[in-house]
């Protein structure tokens, strides 16, 4: 049976005479360690799959009693000037402030009801090269993404947040449909 390590109790056999037999019987290492996360990076910006990924990060960082960072990463919407320069909307304005709140407040919701201790941030930016940055920054060892759920040819030609940060990040990425 794969994954079983050798013992009497669970062989009829006498033990392996060989390192090749050994090898055959006992799988890899990384198979036999638990994996445990310490410290979880999760990215929202309120969509629904990243709804769904707040709910699979609140579990995790529960069983494995990790620290849980909640981000919301925010590109302000440029605007063209009277002369054609691009400007950039003000980052305090009415607009830029909801949009900032409501990408994290039903996040907050969410791991509040499940009682699972985090912190959050909010970075201004690029949303997919903040996310790798802090995630590096804070020595993250998961990060936490949804899937915005893009068709292909929407996603070849915009390209894609949670893309970017599997191609990019310096962890493993868990991306939730």
């Amino acid at each position: 049976i794969r994954g079983l390590l050798w013992t009497p109790h669970l062989c009829m056999h006498s033990p392996p005479k060989s390192a090749i037999e050994w090898m055959r019987i006992r799988p890899p290492s990384c198979h036999t360690l638990p994996i445990m996360y310490t410290n979880i990076l999760l990215a929202s910006d309120g969509s629904d799959c990243a709804i769904r990924a707040v709910t699979a990060a609140g579990i995790l960082a529960d069983k494995f009693q990790s620290r849980l960072t909640l981000i919301n990463a925010f590109q302000p919407i440029p605007t063209v000037g009277p002369y054609g320069e691009i400007l950039y909307t003000g980052l305090d304005d009415n607009y830029t402030v909801e949009m900032k709140e409501h990408a994290l407040s039903r996040a907050r919701q969410i791991l509040d009801e499940m009682k699972v201790p985090f912190h959050s941030r909010q970075e201004i930016g690029d949303p997919a090269a903040e996310i790798v940055r802090v995630a590096e920054a804070e020595g993250c060892d998961l990060i936490v993404v949804g899937s915005r759920g893009q068709g292909a040819l929407k996603s070849l030609l915009l390209g894609s947040v949670s893309d970017h940060i599997v191609h990019h990040a310096h962890c493993p990425v868990l991306v939730i449909r």
